[in-house]
């Protein structure tokens, strides 16, 4: 196979290129947590980089927590470095960098490089009332990547995919901005003729490509395809939006429709429109944030959705920080009639409380549907299990810090699926130690689960990582083992995964990546062994 020969070269001619910068110290708070990413706000992201390790301060030392791999102005997303929960509010820190060569520095990376969706969730808890700018800025991010699978049951397969965003704001100094969020995904090999991988428009991917005019320093008009932030919760537009920004209140309305949910391409035939207002304030002890908007969705010009939904956010007490967002389905049949109706189809409930440094306790309830995504990294058996299973139901995390560089952490689900189907139980628990020998960060952890057809799976795992070069390489080994049995039947299911991550910035805006895990899976009796390997290089401009 020649692509990964191909980034293996681009790794090491890579080599020479060098950048000399010194550090400072920068505290921020995660501001919210998805199912893949840790979102980190600070009052600015300047001296910040994409590659940069963001740490957990303990104990007078600064333990590895985050890889930085997009920002904005004011936030950070990381990937987490291990398995441990990292709380909403927890404080993390970063190194500044300052540039010693003569050059301009750009602060503002570009807000598009991460998950579209998970960029505009993590946007919609932020500040609005940044105060606006009309200097123009340019940047974005060009990424190749390469998806390698081999199975002893399998023919090979790989594919590229090239990723492009970029985010124009002011124009040459205007009013007028524009952004964009671009993939391409080109097959190598693969071991089956799906139909779902010909066509253009499903290798193409355009998640954003829009313009906006700002008509004056409070109001704006958007025009093409967006995640707008006030209204993450339907997904992707295509069409016109207007936004009104206030000190304290903000309010829009959109008209267009919504991406075919075949392809994602463009669908006239989806149309949807809706307004929306938010109220923002703040207190002594942070952010409060209430939004409702009701949205109606058609298909082929007969109502398909009509709901509304309701989201906020409160710092309650000092120590004591509480979420929550609930959808309302207003239409829908009754008595087999087509009606207005009132069907609370969405709740999410999160209470954090921390009432001393070394303790932090939250408790949640999911009632949200599972999410489905149009591409992701594959994911082995375990994985696809526990993300299935354990997010939705009430939920009781702890994390505690008995001693120096020593965490204790665990999580505990309920969730009764229905009285017919049964219900799901699953449970974790974690302890790491960051003072290894060679300054590496360890973590043991053990997690169970329990489902209407599962009797059971316990999962162990085992990790070591390092940080070198003040945060320019990482690299970090896994081991977990798995086992599952079966409702019903004698039939288990054995895994044992290994894994190995590299993370290395090269430059200060090219970074290269790798992460090769390895499946051997003995089921029933039978044996399978799988292997992916992902590469990545990322260049800024």
């Amino acid at each position: 196979m020649k692509t990964p020969l191909f980034f293996i070269l681009l790794f090491f001619l890579s080599f020479t290129v060098y950048c000399q910068t010194s550090t400072e110290v920068i505290n921020g708070k995660v501001s919210f947590i998805s199912s893949q990413n840790v979102y980190v706000k600070f009052e600015n992201t300047e001296g910040i980089l994409v590659g940069d390790t963001l740490f957990l301060p303990q104990n007078n030392k600064l333990v590895p927590a985050l890889v930085v791999n997009s920002m904005s102005s004011i936030s950070c997303v990381g990937t987490p470095l291990t398995k441990n929960a990292i709380p909403l509010t927890t404080q993390i820190v970063a190194r500044k960098r300052v540039v010693k060569n003569p050059g301009t520095n750009k602060t503002g990376e570009s807000k598009f490089a991460e998950s579209p969706n998970d960029q505009a969730i993590r946007d919609s808890f932020t500040k609005k009332n940044i105060t606006k700018t009309t200097k123009a800025r340019f940047d974005g991010r060009l990424a190749v990547s390469s998806y390698t699978n081999v199975s002893s049951n399998y023919t090979p397969s790989e594919r590229l995919r090239y990723n492009l965003t970029m985010n124009a704001d002011h124009i040459g100094e205007s009013n007028l901005s524009a952004e964009t969020y671009i993939s391409y995904t080109h097959l190598l090999s693969f071991p089956h003729k799906y139909t779902d991988w010909t066509g253009l428009n499903n290798a193409l991917k355009i998640y954003s490509l829009a313009l906006k005019y700002d008509l004056d320093k409070t109001s704006s008009i958007s025009l093409g395809r967006r995640i707008y932030n006030n209204m993450s919760n339907i997904g992707a537009v295509d069409g016109l939006e207007y936004e009104h920004v206030g000190k304290h209140f903000t309010f829009g309305a959109l008209a267009g429709s919504r991406p075919d949910y075949l392809d994602y391409s463009f669908n006239p035939k989806l149309l949807q429109f809706g307004a929306f207002i938010s109220h923002n304030t703040t207190n002594d002890n942070g952010l409060m944030q209430t939004s409702l908007g009701v949205f109606d969705q058609l298909n082929n010009f007969k109502t398909d959705r009509r709901f509304a939904y309701f989201q906020h956010t409160n710092s309650l007490l000092k120590n004591v920080d509480l979420f929550s967002s609930f959808e309302v389905d207003l239409y829908g049949f009754v008595n087999n009639q087509l009606t207005s109706t009132f069907d609370l189809t969405s709740t999410y409930i999160s209470l954090r409380f921390k009432p001393w440094d070394d303790l932090t306790t939250s408790i949640s309830y999911d009632a949200r549907k599972n999410i489905y995504y149009y591409e992701t990294f594959p994911r082995n058996k375990i994985d696809s299990t526990l993300d299935k299973e354990t997010r939705q139901g009430l939920r009781f995390n702890i994390m505690l810090r008995p001693f120096n560089y020593f965490v204790w952490g665990g999580n505990a689900g309920y969730n009764l699926k229905s009285t017919s189907t049964g219900e799901s139980m699953n449970a974790n628990s974690y302890i790491s130690y960051s003072q290894l020998p060679l300054d590496m960060y360890g973590t043991i952890t053990v997690t169970a689960l329990k489902t209407p057809y599962l009797t059971s799976m316990m999962v162990y795992g085992a990790s070591l990582s390092r940080d070198f070069g003040s945060g320019k390489f990482n690299a970090q080994v896994e081991y977990r083992m798995g086992n599952l049995k079966y409702v019903n039947t004698t039939f288990t299911t054995l895994q044992n995964i290994g894994q190995m991550s590299l993370f290395w910035r090269i430059a200060k805006k090219l970074t290269v990546s790798a992460n090769f895990e390895g499946t051997f899976e003995t089921s029933n009796g039978n044996k399978t062994n799988y292997g992916s390997l992902y590469l990545n290089i990322s260049q800024r401009f």
